[in-house]
């Protein structure tokens, strides 16, 4: 009896020891997960204040045309063909010019070229302090593409571009954005500049009431995944809330049956926007468990879901991004 009577109150104190460090292995692995979503919603935040003060200090510079067009460097960019500061021999402290063969008004496009010349430093300071950002620049109604760092423009861009049909001008136009208010490009979308996969910022810029340019920080893929997902021990991935992944891990990738993520750039030119094809969303994943974690998690608002059995299971925990309507979800694989 006393033997019998010891090993329950030993068997008890086990499972209760058990318990208890499963419930701090969980704690942990949800104030991991918490930290690293809430560290990237931060840092998103600061990239909108950043592209506000870029939008008003744009529009400083309109209100005090005429004066930046009287003192510009009028030999400070060569355009030639459709360019000016492209290719090879580019100056990596300037802006590339983009100005696309369509009938517009040249006059108002070099004028435009004077008045936004103080740009150039601003930019770069941006890219260098932002390691998120890959590159700044705005495109203008009047056909004119702004752009940090310089890229080689007669390989990359078609030479008749209309620039307001592309998602990083119209998503903030008057039309989609009558507010006036900085944008996030959530689809990912492939840069017709070659940096691959990415999603941008945008900011309108007025003057006069008139829209004058759209100011865009462009934000890589595989910057979000050295700046967050591998920085972290965890097995990450990040979709959006169609269900589409953004970025993870291999491990993630494998886990869920996904194809692998590659990092696409063109090798050609392109001429309209390109997104993330369906093989890599949730929702149309051939396995029937993980179309219903995704419905889970991304439509009722689950923060936990386990898939398998109890042989061979995978715990799923997620966390809101909330400034994207991201989710970034913890696969522990037991």
């Amino acid at each position: 009896m006393k033997i019998s009577g010891f090993i329950v109150l030993f068997s008890v104190v086990v499972v209760c020891s058990c318990n208890r460090t499963d419930s701090i292995e969980s704690s942990q692995h949800w104030l991991e997960l918490e930290a690293m979503a809430s560290l990237m919603d931060y840092d998103l935040k600061e990239l909108e204040d950043e592209i506000i003060n870029l939008g008003k200090f744009t529009e400083e510079l309109f209100e005090h045309k005429e004066e930046w067009i009287s003192k510009a460097d009028k030999s400070k960019y060569l355009i030639k063909g459709v360019a000016a500061n492209a290719g090879s021999g580019a100056d990596s402290s300037l802006s590339t010019l983009y100005i696309p063969e369509l009938e517009q008004d040249l006059d108002m496009v070099m004028e435009m070229i004077y008045v936004t010349n103080p740009l150039d430093s601003i930019f770069k300071d941006i890219v260098r302090k932002r390691s998120v950002v890959s590159q700044v620049y705005f495109n203008s109604s009047a056909q004119l593409n702004r752009l940090y760092p310089p890229y080689d423009v007669y390989n990359m861009l078609e030479p008749d571009l209309d620039l307001t049909s592309f998602n990083f001008y119209y998503e903030a136009d008057e039309a989609h954005n009558p507010s006036k208010s900085t944008v996030w490009v959530k689809d990912i979308y492939v840069d017709p500049v070659g940096r691959g996969w990415m999603i941008s910022l945008l900011q309108p810029v007025y003057h006069e009431n008139k829209l004058m340019m759209v100011m865009a920080f462009d934000i890589t893929i595989n910057n979000i995944v050295e700046s967050y997902i591998n920085k972290s021990n965890k097995i990450l991935l990040i979709v959006d809330a169609t269900g589409t992944v953004v970025a993870g891990k291999n491990k993630a990738i494998e886990a869920l049956s996904l194809p692998p993520l590659k990092n696409h750039t063109y090798t050609q030119t392109i001429t309209s926007d390109s997104y993330r094809v369906e093989d890599f969303n949730l929702f149309k994943s051939k396995s029937r468990e993980v179309r219903k974690m995704a419905s889970d998690i991304i439509l009722a608002g689950e923060k936990k879901y386990t898939l398998g059995d109890d042989v061979e299971k995978m715990i799923i925990r997620a966390k809101r991004i909330e400034r994207l309507n991201w989710f970034m979800l913890d696969l522990e694989l037991q």
